[in-house]
């Protein structure tokens, strides 16, 4: 069968704008576990009652404050680490080595390593379906995250060039210390232990000017400044949500088309994650597509993702395939390429071994608008939101008939 969509996409994305505005203005912060982001998934459940024929809230354990946790903890260590050099370089590698690991575990690979050790508050996903006629032979989901994020403090007052020259000078820093200290404890040897003299003394020294970023990384996150998430997220949820809308009265058959949107996104992907671990055993992983809609805001960059996390999670090869065929029967350019830092929703869906694939439009240098206040609803692209829209349109109509 395929799908006859009348609705118009530029008035799609009028309507989407316009309703962004409405959620921004009503139900004011949106971080992960706040009274914001509950408002906004009821809000979403109502909307989708009114065009799925099942909506299912579920409520989940998350521990927000930990996903930034490990800046203190990290820089702490290795700014402890610095100073030990000049006296045990066994101490300063063991600070090292303890600063990096939440660095990787907590941050890059958004394991749950410190959550324990942080408030627990009360997060939500949201879960629409529109069912199908005759047996259930596959399932489509769009997926996106409710959240929004806190401020990066750096980025808002400095730019994005000074953001990535901190992160940069705190990874040359640290490293050039390991190796100075590796260097100066096979000089001296035993456990390391003595006062740093000669060239290992003027070389700390040296490396010290390294504290300066390491000691403005404590400011990299806001602790009061949600921003409004306009483009991240809001306008993948209200793409996704568009689209069982516009299935109102489309009689589908053999395949069920949903939307997920997830609380706590912007803290290590907690909603999938729960999701995954609350419905993932009801699921025919074989017969199941996730398509992960995050930051519609720059058609020109336009991009399916084929792996995140840091390379360390790969998307479905034939989503993608069927992503980018989807693109060019629509008339726009897509292309297609791992991220190189953070994730989608669709890095955890894969990682479960779900077929899942992730659509991003926003620019790899990532604009003063990225985790920032510019990131309000009057800095949308309706014309980015409505080739979006066109886009997963294509998808659900090419998945069905596929």
């Amino acid at each position: 069968m395929r799908i006859m969509v009348t609705r118009d996409k530029i008035e799609v994305a009028s309507g989407i704008c316009s309703d962004v505005k409405h959620v921004c203005k009503t139900f004011g912060s949106r971080n992960a576990g706040s009274d914001g982001e509950r408002q906004t998934a009821e809000f979403f459940a109502d909307r989708l009652s009114n065009c799925a024929d099942s909506v299912d809230m579920q409520s989940f354990k998350v521990y927000p404050n930990a996903y930034t946790g490990w800046i203190a903890v990290s820089v702490t260590c290795i700014l402890l680490g610095l100073s030990a050099y000049f006296f045990s370089t066994m101490v300063a590698l063991l600070l090292f080595i303890v600063g990096a690991i939440p660095v990787v575990f907590q941050y890059v690979l958004n394991k749950r390593m410190l959550d324990p050790l942080y408030k627990a508050q009360t997060s939500q996903n949201v879960t629409a379906v529109k069912k199908c006629s005759g047996e259930v032979k596959r399932r489509l989901f769009f997926v996106a995250n409710l959240d929004a994020s806190f401020e990066s403090s750096i980025k808002y007052r400095l730019g994005g060039v000074m953001q990535v020259a901190v992160l940069t000078l705190d990874f040359v820093g640290t490293i050039y210390f390991i190796v100075l200290s590796i260097a100066r404890w096979a000089t001296v040897g035993g456990v390391g232990a003595s006062i740093a003299e000669g060239w290992a003394l003027y070389a700390g020294l040296a490396g010290l000017a390294f504290a300066l970023p390491l000691f403005a990384s404590y400011f990299m996150k806001s602790t009061k400044t949600v921003i409004d998430g306009a483009n991240g997220n809001l306008s993948g949820c209200f793409v996704a949500e568009s689209v069982l809308n516009s299935l109102k009265d489309v009689e589908l058959e053999n395949t069920e088309v949903g939307v997920i949107l997830t609380g706590s996104g912007a803290v290590g992907l907690r909603g999938a994650m729960a999701w995954c671990e609350a419905n993932g055993d009801k699921i025919d992983k074989k017969n199941t597509l996730f398509v992960s809609l995050s930051t519609l805001r720059e058609l020109g960059s336009l991009n399916v993702n084929t792996s995140e996390l840091s390379g360390s999670v790969r998307n479905d090869g034939e989503a993608v395939n069927l992503v980018l065929k989807a693109a060019e029967s629509a008339g726009v350019k897509c292309a297609s390429g791992r991220i190189p830092f953070g994730a989608t929703e669709s890095a955890v869906f894969s990682a479960n071994g779900f077929k899942s694939v992730g659509i991003v439009a926003i620019n790899r240098k990532l604009p003063d608008y990225y985790n920032t206040r510019y990131d309000s609803y009057d800095n949308m692209s309706e014309e980015c939101i409505a080739e979006c829209y066109g886009l997963v349109m294509r998808i659900t109509d090419a998945y069905i008939n596929e």
